[in-house]
């Protein structure tokens, strides 16, 4: 049997009466209660719960390792998300994060090598 209720547009829900009903889930006001508790466990299921450690984290991010540990926190952070554009784009960013960070610690190891060899 379908749902005898219309929709916002004025056409004829299409969906299956509940049981015992002439209208569907959505439509029938006797669901109103069961209705809130869907959309709120929904709305729970869609949070992603923490991945990285916050206590990880320096207090303050005053070298190369101080801040690849910001980074890794991050990345722990984003990898558990649902897939999206924009999803795609931190991790984009977090990777050019990372290449920055090597080629820096290279340059500090290099430059550090060259004051030892003056001195």
């Amino acid at each position: 049997m379908k749902c005898t209720a219309t929709t916002t547009s004025g056409k004829q829900c299409k969906a299956g009466a509940v049981t015992g009903s002439e209208f569907c889930f959505w439509h029938d006001p006797a669901q109103g209660h069961a209705r809130a508790e869907a959309r709120k466990k929904g709305g729970q299921r869609r949070r992603v719960e923490h991945a990285g450690d916050p206590f990880t984290l320096p207090e303050t991010f005053e070298t190369v390792p101080d801040a690849n540990k910001l980074l890794d926190y991050t990345l722990a952070e984003v990898l558990p998300m649902e897939n999206s554009i924009a999803r795609a784009r931190i991790l984009l960013a977090i990777h050019e994060s990372y290449l920055r960070s090597i080629e820096i610690g290279e340059l500090e190891s290099r430059i550090a090598a060259l004051e030892a060899r003056i001195k």
